[in-house]
């Protein structure tokens, strides 16, 4: 009988969204702003898989320093991801919305924020 791995729905999805931030960025006409919403997607649902993974109840939360933390609880290793979680951090709503408040990233900003986004996948996947 196949054992089911729910965190593995939850990498795919934070696959694709790594893939878009990806194609965001391709030449001739990059749009930032996308790779910086998609890659913060991916590490989300990168944690939230892992927190599934170990049956924690899951709160539908999009802060990822407090996933983070709520990772560090039962793997304290996961306290490293914390730089990475507050840039990342940023563009959950930032980018979708015109605010004034915010500035939008550029390309060397979004290229950063893939490069953390795979950080955060290969530790997640690490840790399992």
């Amino acid at each position: 009988m196949n054992e089911r791995h729910p965190e593995q729905d939850w990498f795919k999805k934070a696959e694709q969204d790594l893939e878009m931030a990806r194609r965001a960025m391709l030449p001739g006409d990059p749009i930032p702003e996308m790779a910086c919403y998609h890659a913060q997607q991916c590490a989300e649902k990168y944690l939230k898989g892992f927190l599934v993974s170990s049956s924690h109840s899951l709160n539908m939360v999009h802060d990822l320093f407090y996933l983070t933390q709520e990772c560090a609880q039962s793997h304290p290793a996961f306290s490293q991801l914390k730089l990475a979680a507050e840039t990342l951090g940023r563009y959950g709503a930032g980018v979708r919305y015109p605010l004034e408040i915010f500035v939008d990233p550029n390309e060397e900003e979004a290229w950063e924020a893939i490069r953390l986004a795979e950080e955060v996948a290969t530790f997640v996947k690490s840790q399992l």
